[in-house]
């Protein structure tokens, strides 16, 4: 595992950070719940990946979406060893995740080249948010490097994935609006907009919000669109059009809130899914890819609530978060029902105990 820090496994950076491990009387300090809670989902989510990355690899043509989908793939299966050290140091029985059986190399391609590349932006951006809140909650120094680590590779494929979209002309940027000159402070409360009727011209940070969202809806639905046409399970089947139907309302949101603007908005990736009907994952591959989709979709509704001040904008994410919550609820109910659900580490249960 090579890195910025210059070591080649956990217990390299382990050696490195011995001493701010120790507590006062010398033991290594143990995991606290917020560093076990990070690295349970952290190796449970990279496994899935892998096991993607599997599947667009064995499929890829583009000489570009090629090379970046190795590259990503042998950083993801690098993390998967050194998450497995961790286990094995802390004595932390290793999650099951996903592996070899919830991916079909047999079927035929699901994706577009292009949308490869479109993936690989898009799961970056959501890794760099997830190991970004994995930091926050950590306080030994080799996990927060390690979990730094994992970050800024993330950074890379995002930063290489949106310049080969670029390159290629098939990613729309957010558009130019005026550079300020000058300063200038709101000095009505007019600014804030109201629930209907005439509105001040969208901000700078409100586009941002609306293409973010755009951005992962669209994802959302074209994984939709190829998981629903694919799964084998009647009830996830239903489940995942209910999911495409709900994304492709707020696409069209999005769509309207930006067209009323007089703003141009990004395509979409439907057309990228093939029409094949054999599925490349798993059904619990692919349910739960679809919860993390809708788990990074109220992450960025939320982000988005608190960056945006019209009235109207705000009474849409707020709409759409409890949509999207209650989504991904009833998921979690269909995950128990199939045993799919992967328990995590719990807290211990007093009254049990005494």
């Amino acid at each position: 595992m090579n890195s910025v820090f210059g070591f080649n496994t956990f217990q390299q950076l382990n050696d490195i950070c011995e001493v701010t491990n120790m507590s006062q009387d010398g033991r290594i300090v143990p995991l606290t719940s917020g560093e076990i809670g990070v690295l349970w989902a952290g190796y449970i989510g990279e496994t899935m990946l892998d096991v993607v990355m599997e599947s667009f690899q064995h499929h890829v043509l583009d000489r570009d979406a090629k090379q970046l989908l190795g590259e990503n793939a042998k950083l993801i299966k690098e993390r998967i060893s050194a998450y497995q050290e961790i286990f094995t140091q802390e004595g932390m029985k290793v999650p099951h995740g996903f592996g070899e059986q919830d991916v079909f190399l047999e079927a035929p391609r699901m994706f577009s080249d292009k949308f490869y590349l479109f993936y690989l932006k898009e799961m970056s951006r959501t890794s760099i948010i997830n190991y970004s809140n994995a930091l926050f909650a950590s306080h030994r120094r080799d996990i927060r490097m390690f979990l730094k680590k994992n970050m800024e590779e993330y950074v890379k494929v995002f930063n290489d994935a949106v310049e080969a979209l670029l390159e290629k002309g098939i990613v729309i940027r957010t558009p130019s609006i005026p550079i300020p000159t000058e300063i200038s402070f709101v000095e009505d409360t007019a600014f804030l907009g109201k629930l209907r009727g005439k509105q001040r011209s969208v901000s700078a940070q409100e586009i941002k919000e609306l293409y973010v969202n755009l951005d992962t809806n669209m994802l959302g639905k074209s994984l939709m669109i190829a998981f629903s046409q694919s799964a084998k399970s009647e009830d996830l089947k239903q489940y995942l059009h209910r999911g495409k139907k709900i994304s492709h309302k707020h696409i069209d949101i999005f769509i309207n809130q930006l067209t009323d603007e007089d703003l141009p908005a990004p395509q979409l990736w439907d057309p990228e899914v093939t029409e094949s009907k054999i599925p490349p994952f798993s059904d619990r591959l692919m349910h739960y890819h679809t919860g993390m989709a809708s788990a990074s979709g109220l992450a960025n509704y939320g982000m988005a609530l608190s960056q945006i001040a019209r009235k109207d904008l705000s009474l849409s994410f707020a709409r759409l978060v409890w949509e999207t919550a209650k989504f991904a609820s009833d998921g979690a109910v269909l995950s128990i029902k199939k045993g799919w659900l992967e328990q995590p580490p719990l807290a211990p249960d007093r009254d049990q105990l005494s």
